[in-house]
């Protein structure tokens, strides 16, 4: 007896494998967070190159000095990033609020189509799309200011491409979708009930949105704006194309312009990583007061069980106005940029369009070009890996953690683990291609990752915050009971998770990897810190073809023709995921369906639901 008690504490104080698998998942996301962090604020404070392994490094704060000795260019490298991220983000979701309003609160006709059909932009790559503008925009050929030039009072008005408010509205355009699809759901779980007795009482519409409705929807608002706004900030794809005459104060601009030194140049990679410390600290902030903003936000919870009452309101003669801006938006954030985009892969040089041209000059050699383009088929392959590897690794270590602290006593450990892995999102992505790229260049003598598939897979990994934020609701919505029932059967804690709770948590995972797939292979921004010609996935090489610095890989034919296949490529794979995931979550609800049947006539087990069903 005395033996088996001994045993049996020291199994006690053994860790489990649950824990010790929960450990690693841990260390994997500190790993891809805080280190290339860790690394960038490091090398702010030593030295104008790298933080070690050069003989100039050394302790300082020169680059920050330099910063304020340069504080002219501080405050318009400041105040040009706040115009452009600040006004992008209001338009965004201004247009995103109305769509979604439209969507889900009113009778407009259409309303499935049109909640498709403002997804669809959605699928078309951000490099694409900014290339897909810049088409648009031309203003000799470009098939916007074409239809201007044709409208009645339009006929001398021609949009300029790169002036800095053209690069507000095409950001913003750019990034509607995200916004939408966040307040589609704060807008359908809000009870309309609330707005009718304010209307019964004889409050106006205007003062019904502003007393009832916005202060309802205020904390999931406000977190909408914020991720917003560090999407924006992280975004290079618009400030590299539109911005080389306007918009070169962009911080995201900034810090490429910074370590991409022309000839006869040395990067500046202290003073790029001064810059990255000081907007890291900003995003810092606004992430701390949207957390501050939004600890009470059940206080404002409007779902209470049989009273909850979504509710539509007519739009009356509101109603053709209303359609008539959506097939504007429409227009021009999916038809015109896929047309723009067809019209140039299908036209040996640009020329505007004219049903003479499209007769006398069109021709679809590009596209054969591109198909029989080796190096088409090395990148595609290459973006499939990277963006399936990096998914991958998101996932598992997000699940797994997800569950440890999901189950585990709530202790400062526990919730700053929390806080740190939901952490990701406030870091905008060109700080984390930009951390990434310092930190494999800091390791590259002893761990020479740097300019190889990998790292690109483990920067992509970054968007870890968006699986873990997925995984722990899951595992919250699963009863401990089927956990204990299986440990007092005698299994382990990590049989009841690989047994019992992964399968269950599969549907979620799945989707969570389709999502981070489809970033991945849309991806422009973090390999354009560290691919190499070698290891580049299909944006970068879609970019080479059309930025005429590319010199020999300068085809802007064969570049929109890439453009139009690759978000083709994007869409059915994407979709396809999503319908396989489907088919099987069907198969398994029809099997559990079956299920009591055959159960009756088998021994009785624990019945599992889903936490999708």
């Amino acid at each position: 007896m005395f033996r088996a008690g001994r045993t049996t504490q020291a199994e006690r104080t053994r860790p489990t494998a649950m824990k010790v698998a929960t450990v690693i998942a841990g260390t994997v996301i500190v790993l891809l967070l805080a280190i290339p962090l860790v690394v960038q604020v490091i090398t702010a404070f030593r030295g104008p190159f790298l933080p070690f392994g050069v003989s100039s490094a050394r302790w300082s704060v020169d680059n920050f000095a330099t910063l304020w000795e340069l504080r002219e260019d501080f405050w318009a490298v400041l105040g040009s990033t706040a115009a452009f991220v600040g006004g992008s983000t209001v338009l965004s979701l201004l247009i995103a609020f109305g769509l979604a309003w439209v969507t889900v609160r009113t009778d407009a006709p259409f309303r499935r189509v049109i909640s498709v059909l403002v997804i669809v932009p959605f699928i078309i790559p951000p490099i694409v799309k900014a290339q897909a503008y810049l088409l648009m925009l031309s203003p000799q050929s470009g098939v916007l200011n074409q239809l201007l030039h044709a409208a009645p009072g339009f006929e001398g008005v021609t949009v300029d491409p790169y002036a800095f408010s053209t690069m507000i509205v095409i950001q913003s355009l750019t990034n509607v979708t995200f916004p939408y699809l966040m307040i589609v759901p704060i807008l359908t779980n809000m009870d309309g009930s609330l707005e009718e007795s304010a209307r019964v009482s004889g409050a106006s519409w205007p003062k019904t949105l502003r007393r009832v409705t916005l202060p309802m929807l205020w904390p999931g608002l406000l977190g909408v704006t914020v991720l917003t706004f560090i999407l924006g900030l992280g975004s290079l794809e618009i400030p590299l194309l539109f911005g080389q005459q306007s918009g070169q104060s962009i911080f995201a601009l900034k810090l490429w312009t910074l370590i991409s030194a022309d000839a006869g140049e040395l990067p500046q990679y202290g003073l790029a990583a001064a810059w990255g410390c000081v907007f890291l600290v900003i995003t810092t902030i606004a992430f701390v007061v949207y957390l501050r903003a939004t600890r009470d936000a059940e206080r404002r919870a409007s779902v209470s069980g049989k009273g909850f009452r979504p509710t539509t309101m007519r739009l009356g003669a509101w109603r053709i106005p209303a359609l008539a801006a959506i097939v504007v938006f429409i227009l021009l954030t999916a038809i015109l940029p896929l047309f723009a985009l067809l019209w140039a892969a299908i036209t040996p040089y640009p020329i505007a369009f004219s049903f003479s041209a499209l007769v006398e000059q069109t021709h679809f050699t590009a596209f054969g070009e591109v198909l029989g383009d080796g190096e088409f088929w090395a990148s595609l392959g290459r973006t499939l890996v990277i963006a399936g590897g990096s998914a991958t690794i998101a996932s598992v270590a997000a699940t797994v953690l997800a569950y440890g602290i999901a189950r585990s006593r709530s202790t400062a450990w526990t919730r700053g683990m929390d806080l740190f892995a939901s952490s990701s999102v406030a870091i905008p992505t060109v700080i984390a291609g930009f951390a990434m790229f310092l930190t494999f260049m800091v390791i590259n003598p002893v761990i020479p990752l740097a300019g190889t598939l990998f790292a690109l897979i483990i920067a992509y990994s970054y968007r870890v915050s968006i699986a873990y934020r997925s995984g722990y609701s899951a595992t919250l919505q699963i009863r401990r009971e089927l956990e204990e029932a299986a440990q007092v059967s005698g299994a382990s804690q990590m049989e009841g998770f690989r047994r019992i709770v992964v399968p269950l948590l599969m549907p979620t995972v799945f989707a969570v990897w389709i999502q981070v797939f489809i970033l991945g292979t849309n991806e422009f921004t973090l390999p354009a810190f560290l691919a190499t010609p070698e290891t580049r996935p299909l944006s970068v090489y879609m970019y080479a073809m059309i930025n005429p610095r590319s010199a020999q890989l300068y085809a802007p034919d064969q570049g929109a023709a890439m453009a139009l296949i690759f978000t083709l490529l994007v869409f059915v794979i994407g979709y396809g995921l999503q319908w396989a995931v489907s088919r099987r979550a069907i198969g398994r609800a029809r099997g559990r369906s079956v299920a009591p049947d055959d159960a009756a006539r088998e021994p009785a087990v624990p019945v599992i639901a889903s936490p999708t069903t």
